[in-house]
């Protein structure tokens, strides 16, 4: 499923560094993700403009039992916003049990480049897919964290605090939670013709109509798919990614 948010925005944000971004607090006690076709009860409310991350971590915690996101902020801060989104939905997907992404691949990303220009989800047009796209504040420093936030906890029925899911005007509309389910979806499941594993697209464009522009394509292919322009393994070595969170050991490519 195709959906579109749009940031309402409210403030600049600024990137903080804070310690506990990179820490990552062990397992919380009773973890217990919300994984399609379930998902939150309410939007999260932002905590604060200026710290993003907090927020996510804020809302992992309440919602779900999760614990912080756990990388290096410092090399974290040095990735494009494209492989910081590619990161960030990763994360979100291996701390939930989930298989992640195992590339960029360059075709796609190309695809999701032009779409973060135009303002809308990436599409690649008779493949099966799914896509999602968001507008940023101007703050290049937070903009794939800010998307995060709003695809993963504000993309409910209203009342929503910063984003605006224009697919989910009132509850029961078919686009509410589409982002995050884009993001937390099991496209394998089902999947034969080949040894196959999940891959994506992300592109971003500083200046557009909505202002910073975010997008992201996920997509099944088969293994030794080529064009790898950023891999999950290069990504979880480089940010330091504790292997218990990092999804490959419990990802094996899959037979079908």
């Amino acid at each position: 499923m195709k959906c579109r948010a749009a940031a309402l925005v409210l403030a600049i944000l600024t990137l903080v560094a804070t310690p506990a971004w990179e820490s990552g607090a062990g397992a919380l006690a009773k973890a217990h993700p919300i994984l399609p076709p379930h998902n939150p009860t309410r939007n999260f409310r932002l905590a604060s403009t200026n710290k993003v991350l907090a927020s996510i971590d804020a809302a992992r915690s309440s919602q779900e039992g999760l614990a912080p996101l756990s990388f290096d902020a410092a090399r974290f801060a040095r990735l494009s916003v494209a492989e910081q989104v590619f990161v960030v939905s990763n994360l979100e997907r291996t701390t939930r049990g989930l298989y992640p992404a195992m590339a960029m691949v360059q075709r796609l990303d190309t695809i999701a480049a032009a779409a973060a220009r135009h303002d809308e989800d990436p599409v690649d047009y008779g493949k099966g897919f799914s896509s999602i796209w968001s507008s940023a504040p101007a703050s290049l420093g937070q903009a794939a964290l800010f998307a995060d936030f709003g695809w993963m906890y504000d993309d409910g029925p209203p009342p929503q605090y910063i984003f605006r899911n224009v697919d989910c005007v009132r509850a029961g509309d078919s686009g509410c939670w589409g982002h995050r389910d884009n993001i937390l979806s099991d496209p394998l499941a089902g999947w034969s013709g080949c040894r196959s594993e999940l891959v994506t697209g992300t592109g971003f464009a500083l200046r557009t109509a909505d202002g910073p522009s975010l997008s992201q394509i996920f997509e099944v292919a088969c293994t030794n798919v080529g064009g790898a322009a950023f891999t999950w393994s290069h990504a979880v070595s480089y940010l330091k990614i504790p292997s218990s969170e990092s999804g490959l050991v419990k990802s094996a490519v899959r037979v079908r």
